[in-house]
């Protein structure tokens, strides 16, 4: 299946890239008509796992965007004339306005009815998004493999390292270097300015998939792969947010976890789709 490539602009000036799946005219289980999908951190639209799944869903009558939030690569172009994006300069509260932008476009397209979610650090940002704004047309929620964005947690999880890593990018900012970058190799590997650094695992917990899903006020579906949440492949800060999600038992909040899928869902791809449709077929 063929599909549009699109652009929007942010309320802030932040042009967007995606790819828009048009629904097939075939009968949908589900009330949700269309999903909102946000790439990982440093990544992009294109990449074939969300291209993929945009292909299977269309062909079952829910529309799909696969769509860069302003934190895709590692740096990118703002706004005209404003500063740099990409992940390593951007903040998880941004993403607010990055989903407000894609679904003005869906509402153009027609859409009422629609589930925001993404893949990693989308993921995140698809369930702290929608905690702050409470999007009229969002129904759902589908957060892929995030990871829990919790100080205290990533610091018994990291020790050290992150401590003092944290406690350096404090430094920067108290004395005004605040896009000083960081590459500490956890909690993943990525590049983190020291201000982007510390808004991103604040001690205050604001970007929490634990705390922040107790106001989605709406079905949210978690999914992990066994394979991040422990043995070889493991993402630590993935496995911390599937047992504390699976624990909480929250009524609104399903957790899946699909056997021998690692964080790239290598080889599962096919499992990850029929998890994400069955499950939306439920909403």
């Amino acid at each position: 299946m063929l599909a549009d490539i699109i652009e929007v602009t942010t309320a802030d000036g932040i042009t967007l890239g995606g790819a828009y799946f048009a629904p097939r005219a075939v009968a949908n289980d589900s009330s949700i008509d269309a999903l909102c999908f946000f790439h990982g951190d440093g990544g992009h639209f294109y990449r074939s796992l969300y291209l993929d799944l945009g292909h299977r869903l269309a062909e079952l009558g829910i529309a799909f965007i696969t769509a860069n939030r302003r934190g895709h690569d590692i740096v990118a172009g703002g706004a005209p004339g404003g500063p740099p994006k990409g992940y390593a300069y951007e903040s998880v509260d941004e993403s607010r306005f990055d989903y407000a932008a894609w679904l003005e476009f869906l509402a153009q397209r027609g859409h009422r009815s629609v589930a925001i979610g993404g893949h990693s650090g989308g993921a995140v940002r698809s369930v702290y998004a929608q905690s702050k704004e409470h999007y009229a047309s969002v129904r759902a929620v589908v957060a892929v493999s995030p990871g829990e964005y919790n100080h205290e947690g990533v610091v018994a999880l990291h020790g050290d390292l992150f401590a003092d890593t944290f406690s350096k990018a404090e430094r920067e900012i108290a004395e005004g270097r605040t896009e000083t970058l960081y590459k500490p190799g956890i909690p993943w590997g990525s590049t983190w300015t020291a201000e982007a650094f510390v808004d991103c695992f604040n001690p205050d917990g604001r970007y929490s998939v634990n705390q922040r899903v107790l106001e989605t006020s709406c079905p949210t579906l978690f999914v992990f792969g066994s394979e991040e949440c422990a043995g070889p492949q493991e993402l630590p800060v993935c496995g911390a947010a599937m047992r504390r999600l699976r624990s909480a038992n929250h009524p609104h909040v399903t957790v899946e976890v699909i056997d021998g899928a690692n964080h790239g869902y290598q080889d599962r791809d096919a499992q990850l789709f029929e998890t994400i449709h069955g499950w939306l077929g439920t909403v």
